[in-house]
This record gives C-alpha cells, structure tokens and sequence, in this order.
C-alpha cells in the first residue's frame, strides 16, 4: 500500500456530501433514502495510480454548514491541517448553497497548512 492522503468533503448541510461518498465507494445509495444528519464520519476508499500502486483515501464527511453561519466558525481546525484536497459541494437547486461553496472556498485559501492543495466543486 502506497502513501495515504486526506480530503475533506464540505457544503451546506442536505446538498448530498454523504451520498455522493457512499455512491462513489460503495455504490449503496438510494435515491430518495431517509436523511441521517452527519456529525462527522471518516470514509477510506483504496485507489489505484497511474503507477499501478494502489493508495488509501481518507474522505472526512463534515457536518454540514448552516444557513447564516460563518465557515470558518462551523468547520473544525482539524480539517485545514494536512489536508490533501478538499471537495466542495453544492446542491443545482440551491443558490444560497452555491454562495456558500464560494465563500468556503475563500476560508480554505486562507487558512489551509499546504500551499497546494487540490479544490474540486460538485
């Protein structure tokens, strides 16, 4: 097994973070399933490199962020320190969660350990 890297995944709470994990690496989620609010989970996947040498993923499932809070306030110190990317996500029909990825997105440019760190917006 290779190196180990982590990436946060963060939004505004219901726009799918959780689901989009457990589809992408277990292939076990069902539309239109009961939503259970997410404290905070730690999923690791297994991914094979251009390399062929396989490496974990540590995607940390946070809480989701509340209308009219701060980001930086409601995510944790723990997730800027030695993070490896981040995935932002947002739901198409919510301009207000949309808004909110942007100014998440500021918050990590700011406060992240890394000076290169990977950003993807769902």
């Amino acid at each position: 097994m290779g190196k180990s890297c982590k990436v946060v995944v963060c939004g505004q709470a219901s726009v799918g973070k959780t689901s989009i994990l457990e589809q992408l690496l277990y292939g076990n989620h069902i539309v239109g399933s009961g939503m259970i609010e997410t404290q905070e989970d730690i999923y690791v996947g297994s991914i094979e490199t251009d390399r062929n040498m396989r490496e974990q993923v540590r995607f940390y499932d946070t809480r989701g962020l509340r209308d009219g809070a701060s980001p930086c306030l409601e995510l944790p110190k723990h997730c800027f320190s030695c993070t490896d990317g981040f995935v932002l996500v947002y739901s198409i029909d919510s301009k207000e969660s949309f808004k909110r990825v942007e100014i998440l997105k500021k918050e990590i440019d700011k406060n992240k350990d890394k000076k290169e760190v990977g950003e993807i917006i769902f």
